[in-house]
């Protein structure tokens, strides 16, 4: 799967929910609770991987960085279902894998398709943000791009206005002062 998306920080929450009701479709809120692991020893990691509950079962996830154009990330992901979570730990740390990070967000989420979808996140230490993601399989990257910025201009949010840098970096910064 890839995933194509963009996020953005925002100080208005009800102006931005309200805009989101207007074209697309409330699924319902969330709490995620991730788990960073890496084989990294010091600094910010280049590749970790990412835990999280989902009620009786856990996801593992990874992601690989394709591109990153006019504040559009694009990333090949790799997520799979774990039901023995502390065997998988016990796994990943007889590999050498520590536990470097918890982020914990809650989410607002909102579908505007298939496997497109607008959240909005508060980020505990960190605030509001506005993510738009549209995942794909056909590897339509340009195409799943224009409809992401697209999405953020419906907000009236600008391609200069996009952030870079992902939630753990932005708490990993935090956190070394």
């Amino acid at each position: 799967m890839i995933e194509v998306e963009g996020k953005a920080r925002i100080s208005d929450i009800g102006l931005v929910r309200s805009r989101a009701k207007e074209f697309a479709k409330y699924i319902g809120r969330r709490l995620k609770v991730d788990d960073y692991y890496t084989l990294q020893e010091r600094g910010y990691p280049e590749k970790s991987l990412r835990i999280r509950k989902f009620g009786g079962f856990y996801m593992v996830n990874f992601k690989r960085r394709i591109s990153f154009k006019k504040g559009i990330h694009a990333k090949n992901e790799v997520e799979f279902k774990v039901s023995n979570i502390q065997g998988f730990l016990r796994l990943i740390k007889d590999f050498g894998y520590r536990k470097w990070l918890t982020k914990k967000k809650r989410s607002e989420i909102y579908e505007l398709e298939k496997n497109f979808h607008i959240e909005l996140n508060n980020v505990k230490s960190l605030g509001w943000f506005l993510e738009i993601e549209y995942l794909t399989n056909d590897g339509r990257i340009g195409n799943a791009r224009r409809k992401v910025f697209k999405t953020f201009k419906k907000f009236g949010i600008k391609m200069n206005e996009l952030i870079k840098e992902g939630y753990t970096k932005m708490l990993w910064d935090k956190k070394k002062g």
